[in-house]
């Protein structure tokens, strides 16, 4: 048994910090289940961790996340971003003075298993900035001494490990429905204006006082993919709407291309040509974005995603969406296409921060494969339909 300090948050620079071991024990295949236990969960947190999970559930056969939500420091938001994940997810909450306040993270394996224990909840400051104390202590699962602090461990939260306490509830939507509609969970907007509310009183009343007592001090950075999502500047309405017989499709702006090339378009001419008719969705006009993940786990995050079957192939994910085309204003048709994401982390085009989400033209190859599209832009919305999605190109 090994046991370290995790300190966080204290020098400018925290590379101990707590995120930055789930990020790595994550992306370890030594380990076959992950249960977290956190007082509070940040939307932006669980979306950072989202994608290491998502890779991670190729090798772990069990991942868990017990969220509190007392003291309304967990959102909805939050929440919803949890469920998305297709995990355990567990609420625990009890209606009392006393607040639910643990923060356990748990990694076994066959062989070892890293448990970090200490006061980092889930959240983007609690994992990488806030001023913060761990213990991490490394267990060889071939010691019978060692594996006696997870038995304790999991002896006093028995209810919670395996799911038995009645104040542990599995989290759905109806779930985190009845926890706003009774003011236990607030949404991301009523969290912050209470937040803004007592930051702008207090700085008003004792800026001036407490920066002559205690000076500020450097802070460590957080990840940008734990940072809350910036929707990207835009030229015109983000919003937009379309009329198909009947049915009328809303769509929010989440891509701008840049200028699209004979490659893009996969037009049939001179060696360049991409061969296998699709495109990847470069990050172009939209900013703030990291194009390696932005499109699997924000913009196509509601597909049926399915990982290939052949051992060659099995790194790449692939789902089907149906994108209504419009090119220079006119319908054009709606095509059922498939985008295909490659989940590996440890390749030179991932390093180089390369997008690796790509869409197969298919059958609509024949609209778009076209040399007066080149140099034109494209425009993708989403839509409040699973699967749907509008690309226009202007």
């Amino acid at each position: 048994m090994t046991i370290n300090i995790l300190g966080q948050g204290y020098e400018s620079k925290s590379e101990d910090s707590v995120g930055n071991h789930l990020i790595k024990f994550f992306t370890d295949e030594d380990f076959h289940s992950f249960i977290g236990i956190s007082a509070f969960g940040s939307q932006a947190a669980i979306r950072g961790l989202s994608h290491y999970i998502k890779t991670a559930k190729n090798h772990l056969n069990s991942v868990t996340i017990v969220l509190g939500v007392d003291q309304k420091g967990t959102s909805k938001e939050a929440l919803e971003e949890l469920l998305d994940l297709n995990i355990n997810a567990y609420v625990f909450y009890q209606p009392s003075i006393t607040i639910f306040h643990p923060k356990i993270y748990l990694f076994e394996g066959t062989e070892r298993a890293e448990l970090i224990i200490g006061s980092s909840n889930m959240t983007s400051q609690g994992l990488f900035t806030n001023i913060e104390a761990s213990v991490h202590i490394s267990i060889d699962q071939n010691s019978e001494t060692d594996k006696k602090i997870i038995r304790q461990l999991k002896q006093y939260f028995e209810g919670v490990f395996n799911f038995s306490d009645p104040n542990l509830k599995k989290l759905d939507k109806k779930l985190i429905f009845e926890l706003v509609k009774a003011k236990v969970v607030p949404t991301e907007e009523e969290r912050k204006a209470v937040q803004d509310k007592a930051q702008e009183a207090e700085r008003s009343e004792t800026e001036n006082l407490i920066s002559k007592i205690f000076p500020k001090r450097s802070i460590p950075k957080i990840p940008k993919e734990f940072k809350g999502l910036k929707k990207a500047p835009i030229k015109s309405q983000s919003v937009t709407s379309i009329k198909i017989g009947n049915i009328k499709f809303i769509g929010e702006l989440v891509w701008e291309s840049g200028a699209l090339t004979e490659r893009d378009l996969n037009i049939p001419k001179g060696s360049n040509t991409n061969p296998t008719g699709s495109m990847l969705f470069k990050k172009g006009k939209t900013t703030n974005i990291d194009q390696r993940h932005y499109f699997r786990d924000i913009v196509f995050e509601r597909l049926k995603w399915e990982r290939d079957t052949k051992p060659v192939s099995r790194h790449l994910e692939r789902a089907i969406a149906t994108f209504t085309i419009i090119i220079d204003g006119k319908l054009e048709g709606m095509f059922k296409l498939t985008i295909t994401h490659n989940t590996k982390t440890d390749t030179r085009s991932y390093e180089q921060k390369n997008s690796m989400t790509q869409i197969s033209w298919g059958d609509a190859k024949k609209i778009i494969a076209k040399e007066s599209l080149i140099g034109k832009s494209a425009s993708l919305f989403k839509t409040n339909r699973t699967d749907q999605f509008i690309l226009s190109i202007h």
